[in-house]
């Protein structure tokens, strides 16, 4: 029965597959009905500055309207110049009070799933302390230092998950970007032999604390798909459909994870009509919805016409009613 479902238990109901009344539509500003997203302070800096673990980022910009996200700046500055400075290095402290410092006030549990934003997982964490061209040498030539790198970066992340956990939350979410718009970015064994074991501790973490995790994860990964789903990946996104084939994630794990986001920032949104909006999202929905399971949403966060941003929202709540209709 759908009547009187609060916003936080059809949530439940996507994410388990059990009958949801609506599908979620995830807002420009990252709110989605029933769920709080909760950032750790100074693990990713989002406009200029240096993180707390020292790297140093530029070209980001503050937020418009709601269909103007903040611009996310990329790392410029990366201070591990060699992997044989790893004992010298000022790795942080997972117990030092301001990471999580006022992160918790005020948010309504009762009626919201509580996830936190971890920021991003071993192998993005890497290519910014170290720069994507060093860290992909050094995969290659020194990969024993790479994977005591990873173990590192590793150990850090678990240590917060232990520390959020005790807060009594409902998810972790982690992000890692391991494909470029065709292919992964390393080989799927590199990925396996050097990735996926550190990935496995930190989800591993979180399962272990009974807590959800939520992974993004840009670009085309369709080939460590089955790995996620075995290390205990809840949902996924963004799924983005020029590098995937989403039909083909559906058929294959649709019982097995909440997909999330999907709508391409590269086609319609961006460059169509708010028709041509509408028809992608009913497309989205009715590829990825059936049986629940899909939260819908924007494959990016970058600006979009304000008509197809309105168009979005509108054709989110026309088309994602169940029982689906098409």
């Amino acid at each position: 029965m759908h009547a009187n479902l609060s916003p936080k238990e059809n949530l439940l109901r996507v994410l388990h597959h059990n009958d949801p009344a609506y599908v979620p539509v995830r807002r420009m500003n990252g709110l989605i009905p029933g769920m709080v997203r909760l950032h750790l302070n100074g693990n990713l800096i989002f406009y200029d500055g240096v993180d707390r673990w020292g790297v140093r980022f530029a070209g980001g910009g503050p937020p418009g309207s709601e269909w103007e996200p903040r611009v996310q700046a990329y790392a410029v500055g990366h201070p591990l110049s060699a992997l044989s400075n790893l004992d010298r290095y000022p790795f942080p402290n997972p117990d030092e009070p301001g990471l999580c410092a006022g992160i918790f006030d005020g948010v309504d549990r009762a009626s919201n799933l509580v996830f936190v934003e971890m920021g991003v997982l071993p192998f993005t964490r890497a290519h910014f302390l170290m720069g994507m061209e060093a860290l992909l040498m050094a995969m290659a030539d020194q990969p024993e230092a790479v994977g005591r790198l990873l173990h590192i970066i590793a150990d850090y992340q678990i240590a917060v998950i232990h520390r959020v956990a005790a807060q009594g939350i409902d998810g972790i979410r982690g992000e890692d970007d391991y494909g470029s718009q065709n292919s992964l970015m390393i080989s799927p064994s590199m990925w396996r032999r050097l990735v996926k074991p550190e990935l496995a501790r930190i989800i591993g973490a979180a399962k272990g604390a009974g807590l959800l995790f939520c992974m993004h994860s840009c670009g085309h990964i369709m080939p460590i798909v089955p790995d996620l789903i075995a290390l205990g990946v809840d949902i996924l996104d963004p799924i983005q459909q020029q590098a995937n084939d989403q039909a083909e994630l559906k058929r294959l794990y649709g019982d097995k994870l909440c997909f999330k986001d999907g709508l391409s920032t590269q086609g319609a949104l961006t460059q169509g009509t708010p028709a041509d909006v509408a028809a992608d999202v009913r497309e989205r929905i009715r590829l990825l919805a059936p049986g629940g399971g899909y939260i819908l949403g924007p494959d990016n966060a970058i600006a979009i016409p304000e008509a197809n941003y309105r168009a979005y929202l509108d054709a989110g709540e026309r088309y994602g009613r169940y029982p689906l209709r098409f």
